[in-house]
């Protein structure tokens, strides 16, 4: 317990889904946790519920008696509860150095990538737990069978999704990694895209000498510098060693046959969502990695229920489907709104909230371009995450950018929630799907909309 041994444990931004599941981790490891946050949410009434002392807010006070502070990325210091742990000589250490202290000791599988960290993050704790392995785990969503992002396990392996936005993954030393792809993001954090891969390659070279490197078997770079670290090396994909064959979608989610070493056996999974096939064959070199059998690699995304936030459905009333997705980078969006297809629905209404000014002012033009899957456009005013507002950048840039894209599509600019859901409720007609898409709070919007909808029903 290198690290946590001082005392309460007092989290700074505890509602978040990487500061949540340590706490909860830290929760069933028998140590004390206090944290605060500026609003309620599920998150934080589960850490309650397991033990945690949790204030709505920030104040000077709740540090009073902590030997750690544990702050997130969004967490400024000029917050008083920052001021005050270092005037009293208390450690205040940054959440992916908390997140490395917990996996102290053990042997992490551990996934980075641009996109679908958390939907294969997810099925590799879905596949060992279907083996009987206990692994330790913090993920950046629950898991739809458990209903939770984290969890102490008993065994010597640990999960864990990795956090590229700004550069704490290199924090940490798997004995698996499994990258599932690089691109351009957080440029505000990196400032070009070489910086990132530069990142992801000295990340490689950290990888346990004994353990095993999963890359795409797309990338070459990624190949090769994998390859240069002298670990064993695992590729997935179309011409990897783990591949998969037969592919064919259908409305509950997606069937076909993956292969390894000569090795054959069907997977039928019951899901859907974007890239759920390229996932599930980064998920399951993992666990070959960790010595499962490809029988019961298998058998395990068989029995994969998802994960929170991703193509989950939130409900349906009055004819309409409401499902929520993380996505918010423009690969991401076109990805999921290729996966809506086919479906039990007529037209795809795509409700998307961008996520930060940084990364709007950025890709607007791409996101300009992502949005043909829909038919159906609604763009609300950007969520900032912390960011100050930054002139002329307003989610009405990205509105302006897909009508550039394409003409004649109905879209709407709605910065305020009432708005949007004004626009839909006189809009919406039985048959259709509403596709809630964001890193920011846009799921209360769907979650507002299927009440209404209820409502004018009744």
């Amino acid at each position: 317990m290198s690290g946590f041994d001082s005392g309460r444990v007092h989290f700074v931004g505890i509602g978040g889904a990487g500061m949540s599941a340590i706490a909860k981790v830290l929760l069933e490891r028998g140590i004390e946790v206090s944290g605060s946050d500026l609003k309620r949410s599920k998150a934080i009434g589960v850490l309650e519920a397991t033990g945690a002392v949790v204030s709505i807010g920030h104040d000077a006070g709740a540090v009073a008696g902590a030997g750690l502070v544990v702050i997130s990325s969004a967490i400024p210091e000029t917050n008083p509860e920052v001021i005050a742990a270092r005037d009293a000589g208390i450690e205040v250490i940054a959440r992916g150095r908390a997140l490395a202290l917990i996996l102290e000791g053990s042997e992490p599988v551990i996934v980075a990538g641009t996109h679908g960290k958390t939907t294969t993050t997810s099925m590799i704790v879905s596949l060992l737990r279907s083996a009987e392995i206990d692994p330790t785990y913090l993920i950046g969503g629950g898991l739809n069978d458990s209903g939770t992002n984290a969890r102490h396990g008993s065994g010597s392996l640990s999960v864990a999704e990795s956090d590229e936005s700004d550069g704490s993954f290199l924090l940490l030393k798997p004995h698996v990694a499994v990258v599932t792809n690089v691109e351009a993001d957080h440029l505000d954090h990196w400032g070009s895209f070489e910086k990132i891969v530069d990142a992801f390659d000295r990340w490689l070279s950290q990888v346990d000498p004994d353990g095993t490197i999963c890359v795409p078997s797309g990338n070459e770079h990624l190949i090769t510098v994998a390859r240069s670290t002298g670990r064993r090396v695992l590729t997935f994909g179309d011409e990897g060693d783990v591949a998969a064959t037969n592919v064919s979608f259908d409305v509950p989610g997606a069937s076909f046959d993956v292969t390894s070493e000569g090795e054959t056996r069907s997977v039928v999974l019951k899901v859907r969502g974007a890239q759920i096939v390229y996932n599930a064959l980064a998920a399951a070199s993992a666990c070959l990695a960790t010595g499962m059998s490809l029988e019961s690699v298998a058998r395990g995304l068989e029995g994969y229920r998802g994960v929170e936030r991703r193509f989950q459905k939130r409900g349906e009333a009055a004819g309409v489907i409401v499902i929520d997705d993380y996505a918010h980078h423009p690969t991401e969006i076109k990805a999921v709104l290729a996966a809506s297809r086919p479906g039990p629905w007529r037209r795809v209404i795509a409700l998307f909230q961008p996520h930060r000014y940084s990364r709007t002012q950025s890709f607007f033009e791409e996101f300009g371009r992502s949005f043909s899957g829909a038919d159906r456009i609604v763009i609300t005013d950007i969520y900032g995450a912390g960011e100050a507002p930054r002139p002329g950048v307003t989610g009405k840039l990205v509105s302006d950018s897909i009508a550039g894209n394409l003409p004649g599509r109905s879209i709407a600019y709605l910065p305020h929630r009432n708005e949007v859901l004004d626009y839909l409720a006189v809009n919406l007609r039985p048959g259709d799907m509403v596709l809630t898409l964001g890193a920011g709070d846009v799921t209360a919007y769907g979650d507002e909309l299927l009440g209404r909808l209820r409502e004018a029903k009744a």
